[in-house]
C-alpha cells in the first residue's frame, strides 16, 4: 500500500510539472501569435501612413506655397502622444483608389480620437483642395477610422541636419513648407493591460519636399 501511494504522489508530482510547462508553451505561443497579428497590424498602418506622406503634392510654384504645406500639432508625447497631421496629397493613399479624390489635389488629416464606440482610433479626414464652397468648414468632414488598435501617435519633422544629428521638430512651424524627413511612431494596443503599448517607428524622406525650399 505504501509503494501504490509513493508511485501515486509520484505520477501526481509529474502530471502537475508536465501540466505547468505545458501550459507555460501555450501561453507563450499564444503571445507570440498576438504580437504577430499586432506587429502585422502596425506594420499595415504605417505602410498606409508612409505612402500618403511620400505622396504629398507641391506644385513648382512657391508664391502659391502656403496652400500645399503641411501642419502638425504636438499633442503629449510618448505611448500617450496625439499628435495631428495635416498635408496635400495625390493618389488613392488613405483615400482609397476608387475615390473621386484620389486623382486631383486633396488635404488630409490625421488624428487619433475616439470612435462611434469610445475606442481610440486612427481617423482620417480628407477633402478636395478646389472647388468647396466659401462656407466649407473641414472640420464639418466626418472622419473615417483607419485602425481601433492604434492607442497613440506621434510625428516629428525635420529639414535639415546638423553634422551627424537630424534637427527634429516636435511641430512643424514651417506651414507653408514640407519637411524632407519625417518620422512617424503609432502605438498598439498593450498585449496585456499591465504592459506599454506595442511600439512602431519608420523615418523617411518625402520626394517633393524640395519644391517647397
Amino acid at each position: 500500500m505504501l509503494e501504490l501511494m509513493l508511485a501515486v504522489a509520484i505520477l501526481a508530482v509529474i502530471s502537475t510539472l508536465a501540466y505547468l510547462s505545458f501550459s507555460s508553451v501555450v501561453s507563450a505561443w499564444k503571445r507570440g501569435m498576438v504580437l504577430s497579428d499586432d506587429l502585422h497590424h502596425g506594420d499595415f498602418v504605417m505602410e498606409q501612413l508612409v505612402m500618403a506622406l511620400r505622396s504629398a503634392y507641391y506644385p513648382d510654384a512657391r508664391e502659391r506655397g502656403g496652400a500645399y504645406g503641411m501642419i502638425t500639432e504636438d499633442v503629449g508625447s510618448g505611448e500617450s502622444a496625439r499628435d495631428t497631421v495635416s498635408w496635400v496629397k495625390l493618389g488613392g493613399a488613405l483615400v482609397g483608389r476608387d475615390s473621386q479624390m484620389a486623382g486631383s489635389p486633396h488635404r488630409v488629416k490625421l488624428s487619433i480620437e475616439e470612435d462611434d464606440e469610445g475606442r481610440p482610433a486612427v481617423a482620417v479626414r480628407a477633402w478636395r483642395l478646389y472647388g468647396q464652397p466659401d462656407t466649407f468648414d473641414p472640420t464639418a468632414v466626418r472622419p473615417v477610422f483607419l485602425s481601433t488598435r492604434v492607442v497613440g501617435f506621434n510625428c516629428r519633422t525635420a529639414y535639415r541636419r546638423t553634422g551627424d544629428e537630424i534637427d527634429w521638430m516636435d511641430e512643424w512651424e514651417e506651414t507653408n513648407r514640407l519637411p524632407t524627413v519625417v518620422e512617424l511612431t503609432v502605438y498598439l494596443e498593450p498585449l496585456d493591460r499591465n504592459e506599454p503599448p506595442v511600439e512602431v517607428k519608420r523615418v523617411f524622406g518625402i520626394p517633393v519636399a524640395p519644391l517647397s525650399w
